[in-house]
């Protein structure tokens, strides 16, 4: 009983030091930070894939978007229908790469349209959404979206042209 007691501590005592230097060479490729979100690391320091940010990798570069909104349009080329306030939503995409949002309620209209979020923090809307020319120039300190865009189809016939703005809740 004792030799079977033996092995065991012993077995143990190794998968336990085994389990601690592979924690801790894994942990230390990059110092003390662990890559995360795809990230790799080169010279002790965080490669972050397309769409995050941040000493590991941590920020995806939509997270500042995500949340409800208080919105608006103005400057429209022609009278368009409905209400001129409206909230939407920003969320993140179901395949999000760090990089892809969904907003919900575009302009006023019950649907969502797929957007795309560059490392410069530009909003830019896929134009198979029904809004073209879509882009905007980032949120603001204040959490304000401002962008321009044009509905209908690309060729422009029964569409207008719109200002819209998004103010953070």
């Amino acid at each position: 009983m004792n030799s079977y007691r033996n092995i065991l501590i012993t077995a143990l005592l190794t998968l336990g030091t085994f389990g601690i230097v592979l924690y801790t060479s894994c942990k230390s490729k990059c110092g003390s930070t662990t890559c995360q979100n795809g990230g790799t690391c080169s010279s002790n320091k965080c490669i972050c894939p397309t769409g995050y940010s941040g000493n590991s990798c941590q920020t995806g570069w939509s997270d500042i978007f995500i949340g409800t909104y208080n919105c608006s349009r103005s400057d429209c080329s022609l009278a368009t229908a409905g209400a001129t306030k409206w909230v939407s939503a920003i969320t993140k995409n179901a395949n999000n790469s760090g990089f892809t949002v969904n907003i919900s309620n575009f302009d006023n209209s019950n649907s969502t349209v797929a957007a795309i979020i560059d490392s410069f923090h530009k909003i830019t809307i896929s134009p198979t959404t029904g809004a073209y020319g879509v882009e905007a120039n980032g949120i603001d300190s204040a959490g304000k979206i401002t962008m321009t865009f044009t509905t209908s189809t690309p060729s422009g016939s029964g569409g207008y042209t719109c200002k819209m703005t998004m103010v953070k809740q």
